[in-house]
């Protein structure tokens, strides 16, 4: 078995990420050194120093295992897919989930952005379940009024947004409630009836 896959070391990996969330949630990554990390854990330099080569690396390892849940989350069987305006897709609810999950990591990274990059990180994956959200509706024969590109731009950024601002505001609707929401807006659209259409 490697080392990577021993619980005990899993645990100590695990024991130094929550530290350096902890200290995200206090004050700039920059700030931040290896010792308060330690000190956090309740663990030794020379052990921090056995599993990451600094504090970039702990972080990227924090970072990488989130986007991977992220991914899984999202994995979702062709023949599951049914098509329908106002029912959010699973795929869509399960990547809601994993963040009220994981609500504190995603408030402080995402939310907060107190790590930039790691947005856009994000927005590749919603960029990926809404490619796969296309990819559906083309085999199912449904047209476009607008460019592939501009659509899939627009949505993933607004369900970014959306999800941004959901956080912030303390997940104030369940992950089923927020899915379908953004599923009618990103189908039929906000409005009960068309606001450019006079009766």
């Amino acid at each position: 078995m490697s080392r990577k896959l021993d619980p005990r070391v899993k645990r100590t990996m695990k024991m130094f990420e929550d530290a350096l969330l902890e200290l995200l949630a206090e004050k700039e990554y920059k700030k931040i050194t290896v010792q308060e990390i330690t000190k956090r854990a309740s663990l030794n330099r020379a052990t921090f120093y056995l599993h990451f080569y600094d504090k970039d690396e702990l972080l990227e390892a924090c970072l990488n295992n989130a986007l991977m849940d992220l991914r899984e989350s999202v994995k979702l069987p062709e023949y599951e897919f049914t098509y329908n305006g106002e029912h959010p897709h699973p795929t869509i609810i399960r990547l809601l989930e994993k963040m009220m999950e994981n609500s504190r990591f995603y408030k402080i990274m995402l939310a907060e952005e107190k790590i930039p990059y790691f947005t856009e990180k994000v927005l590749i994956v919603v960029e990926e379940l809404v490619d796969q959200g296309m990819s559906f509706l083309e085999k199912d024969n449904i047209e476009k009024r607008v460019p592939a590109p501009i659509i899939k731009s627009y949505i993933s950024t607004a369900y970014l947004g959306s999800i941004i601002w959901w956080l912030k505001n303390d997940m104030p609707y369940t992950p089923v409630y927020l899915a379908t929401q953004l599923t009618i807006m990103s189908t039929v659209g906000p409005f009960v009836q068309n606001p450019y259409i006079k009766k």
